[in-house]
């Protein structure tokens, strides 16, 4: 297992730490035209960096997930604040705002565990570090489509029931009978190359 490289932002410095994950803000600028004129002018976007733990293998990845199991998205059930206040957990953080996105999946199959027939899957989207800072986006978000159909590798929240991501790689997205990797990490599309959904399944259940 390897953990995610943290990147410091330049006007941000130093991490958060938020429910056991580190998080650090990094800003990319580029360029754009303006229009009939040879300027350009400078965009800034800004991305939050996690060190969720990052699995280059599927056994690895299977260890670490509570529950592992297809499913088909059948819409978004609400958002939420992740941030917990310290002083009373089951209270939201007054000023962090770390927003997930809980999505209503009906179970098709479980490949490890046993999960009910509908269950809520929550993927961290963005945050904000103060309610007047704007808010900025989670660098492994991705969005889950409804009436798609994902291999979910999760864990759950002993809190609220609701399942959340194990790590790196977080789903795989079952496209034309193969389990094709959806993520932001490029170097991991080179180690999960897409499988057909058959193979795929046995290694998971397999620990191969």
């Amino acid at each position: 297992m390897d953990k995610k490289r943290i990147a410091l932002s330049v006007v941000v410095a130093g991490s958060l730490l938020a429910g056991g994950v580190a998080y650090s803000m990094k800003d990319i600028k580029s360029t754009v035209p303006i229009a009939a004129s040879p300027q350009v002018a400078t965009e800034t976007h800004s991305t939050i960096h996690a060190d969720r733990p990052q699995y280059s293998n599927i056994n690895d990845l299977r260890q670490a997930s509570d529950l592992i199991f297809m499913g088909t998205v059948q819409g978004i059930d609400g958002t939420r604040n992740l941030a917990r206040d310290p002083q009373n957990p089951l209270q939201e953080d007054p000023n962090l705002y770390i927003e997930g996105v809980d999505y209503k999946v009906k179970v098709v199959e479980s490949l490890k565990g046993k999960a009910e027939a509908d269950v809520l899957v929550t993927e961290q989207k963005q945050m904000r570090l103060s309610k007047d800072q704007p808010m900025v986006l989670d660098e492994d978000y991705i969005g889950l489509n409804t009436g798609q159909t994902y291999i979910f590798f999760v864990k759950k929240s002993t809190s609220t029931g609701r399942y959340y991501s194990a790590g790196v790689p977080f789903f795989f997205v079952i496209e034309n009978n193969m389990a094709v990797l959806k993520t932001t990490e490029k170097d991991l599309e080179a180690l999960y190359k897409p499988a057909d959904v058959t193979s795929f399944k046995k290694a998971v259940k397999e620990g191969n």
